[in-house]
């Protein structure tokens, strides 16, 4: 009788064991496979993504290259027009890759059909820029710009909207495959405790390796989490990049070399760092704030790109008329802003991107430009703006006037508090004169 149960015991171990080797086999086998599905069509996702985000570069680039060429004189349009050939060739190259990723999408499928509009568009848009290049000659501003609006207008509409909605997908399919892919760990970590209590009763070896499956099956998931963070951070450099490189180029036109952008940034940071470890505007002054309004600054000054170079480089002071030309560039900011990074960035840092590049001219007193807003009426990011860009702007030279001082430039800040500039964001900034004058 002991030794039938003896024998029993046994054979009911060894089915035990069994059954717990062989489903911790086939979690280790279905795990990988799974592992190695799920990192090729992430892989697939993500270059499809950068493509995409590379022809965006590309075509911002290529459209303002372009804007300078349709705005310039003969005499001083040839470097621009070598670096907007340079530009349609990268553009060319770059639909090549777009054509080749399309032939590996399923025909007919939502994605397939939003890269061959894509291709097709960008193709339609180029050829129909030469068209007006060549009209630059020969007609008229008036035929010329109802040949933008009729022809080239809708093209760049459509790919913006295409990409747009490529970049959406793009962002729902990485979230519901982190969620399906939680979802079968969660699931593979049930099974994985099933197998782990079946094993703890046959023998201890299949205990140990059952930890060793669980080990596993952690590191894979921080593995996927991680892929996915870091994928997801990556996109949003790129988007960030463009634009700060977009802002360089603004900058450019006008002499500078992209140090004005940088230090009324960090102007603009440390303003609000002082606001915050003072008290000031608690309410408004949360770290998503700050974030948003020190990555926006760089902006301020896109709307410059619609003013033409006469008057922008012009070494002495402006006349009345080019003075009003001048200041639509602040109107023309706020809405090339929303244009640029409407479809690509949450809606509060765009409303304070689009703040920022409207609303840096205006002054405390109500006698800026463009809406003549006054005192609080003018957004909070704003009149901080204002204060960094006037003080850089008077410590810089530029091609109609020598640096001043930082002595002068403090005084003369100084001076216009309550009338051009918010005295709250004044005396924070003064006290951090010693600060700013320590890094010059």
């Amino acid at each position: 009788m002991k030794k039938s149960l003896s024998i029993s015991a046994l054979i009911v171990t060894f089915i035990a064991e069994l059954a717990g080797i062989i489903g911790i086999i086939f979690l280790q086998y279905s795990l990988d496979h799974q592992s190695t599905l799920f990192n090729s069509m992430i892989e697939d996702v993500f270059e499809a993504e950068s493509d995409v985000e590379q022809i965006r570069s590309l075509l911002y680039k290529y459209e303002y290259n372009m804007s300078i060429v349709l705005n310039s004189s003969e005499s001083t349009q040839a470097e621009t027009l070598k670096e907007l050939t340079q530009t349609e060739l990268e553009l060319r190259q770059q639909l090549f890759v777009h054509g080749q990723l399309m032939k590996n999408m399923q025909p007919g499928s939502e994605k397939e059909l939003l890269f061959r509009s894509v291709n097709d568009d960008i193709l339609k848009y180029l050829n129909f820029n030469v068209v007006l290049l060549s009209m630059k000659e020969f007609e008229s501003q008036e035929d010329m710009a109802k040949f933008f609006d009729n022809n080239i207008l809708p093209l760049m509409n459509s790919v913006n909207y295409s990409i747009d909605i490529l970049s959406k997908i793009t962002k729902a399919y990485i979230e519901n495959s982190k969620a399906e892919m939680a979802a079968y760990i969660h699931n593979s970590q049930l099974f994985s405790i099933l197998g782990f209590i079946v094993i703890v009763i046959a023998i201890i070896i299949s205990i140990i390796y059952s930890y060793r499956v669980l080990k596993d099956l952690e590191q894979k998931n921080k593995f996927f989490k991680s892929k996915s963070e870091s994928s997801e951070m990556r996109i949003s450099e790129i988007q960030y990049n463009t634009i700060m490189g977009i802002a360089d180029l603004v900058e450019s036109r006008s002499g500078e070399t992209g140090q004005h952008v940088k230090r009324t940034s960090h102007l603009v940071n440390m303003i609000l760092m002082q606001a915050k470890k003072k008290g000031r505007w608690s309410d408004v002054l949360t770290d998503n704030f700050i974030d948003c309004v020190t990555r926006a600054a760089p902006m301020h000054d896109l709307g410059k790109i619609v003013i033409p170079d006469a008057i922008l480089n012009k070494p002495g002071k402006l006349t009345p008329e080019e003075f009003e030309i001048m200041k639509t560039h602040a109107a023309a900011g706020g809405k090339i802003v929303k244009d640029i990074i409407g479809g690509i960035e949450n809606k509060e840092y765009v409303d304070i991107a689009s703040d920022i590049a409207n609303y840096h001219h205006e002054k405390w007193n109500g006698k800026g430009y463009p809406t003549g807003k006054k005192g609080s009426e003018i957004p909070l990011c704003a009149r901080i703006m204002a204060v960094a860009d006037v003080f850089d702007a008077l410590i810089a030279e530029r091609c109609y006037k020598k640096p001043m001082s930082y002595e002068d430039a403090f005084a003369l800040i100084e001076r216009e508090a309550g009338e051009h500039f918010d005295p709250e964001v004044v005396e924070l900034f003064l006290e951090l004169k010693d600060e700013i004058y320590a890094e010059r």
